[in-house]
């Protein structure tokens, strides 16, 4: 399994002791449950679930934000507010984010049943197998990986995750990158029934 380059520093903040102001299932109620949906399962299908993922997961996205390594999307709050990731990540105090990581970890992950080409998730598989299997095992389903779960993610947020990969919105690490720069448009496409077929084939 390749390194996270940038794991160092959430590691530091793992050794940290939780001494947030309250309990993480308070602060994901309040920063992230809008968008992430209860025990962050999503209801909005271009807003990832995050329920499940493991502790450094969740804390390591969040520093992608607080260090710039991925662009905020700014949402409008059903109160007419917009915010965006870097702006919540910003408010929240490392023992906030050590605490609301401890809460996502502890959810069940579920996957969404969505529709999927049966044909493309199979040719899907073999694609992940070779390019993303070492990283993403079982199809992206393994939460102690380390890794955003991949198997049963919403589908749209999953095509907006590929175009910003390609317009270089999101950075990859330079192993995924190298990977990914192989993949045809075909290819990413089998991929996306792969993952939202959440493991069927």
């Amino acid at each position: 399994m390749t390194t996270n380059p940038y794991r160092w520093i959430t590691a530091a903040l793992l050794s940290l002791s939780v001494h947030a102001s309250e309990p993480g299932e308070q602060i994901a109620e309040r920063e992230c449950a809008e968008c992430h949906g209860p025990g962050g399962r999503s209801d909005q299908s271009d807003m990832p679930s995050i329920g499940g993922f493991s502790e450094f997961a969740i804390m390591d996205l969040l520093d992608s934000y607080r260090l710039g390594f991925r662009q905020a999307r700014t949402v409008r709050l059903q109160d007419g507010s917009e915010t965006d990731m870097a702006k919540i990540v910003d408010s929240l105090s490392e023992d906030d984010i050590e605490a609301v990581a401890l809460y996502y970890a502890d959810q069940e992950w579920v996957p969404h049943e969505q529709p999927f080409d049966g044909d493309l998730a199979r040719r899907g598989a073999r694609i992940h197998s070779v390019k993303c299997g070492k990283c993403h095992p079982r199809g992206g389903s393994v939460p102690e990986a380390d890794h955003a779960l991949l198997a049963g993610q919403w589908r749209d947020y999953l095509a907006g995750e590929f175009l910003d990969f390609d317009s270089g919105a999101r950075r990859m690490t330079d192993r995924m990158k190298e990977r990914y720069d192989t993949l045809s448009p075909a290819d990413k496409s089998a991929l996306l029934e792969y993952y939202v077929s959440a493991g069927k084939y």
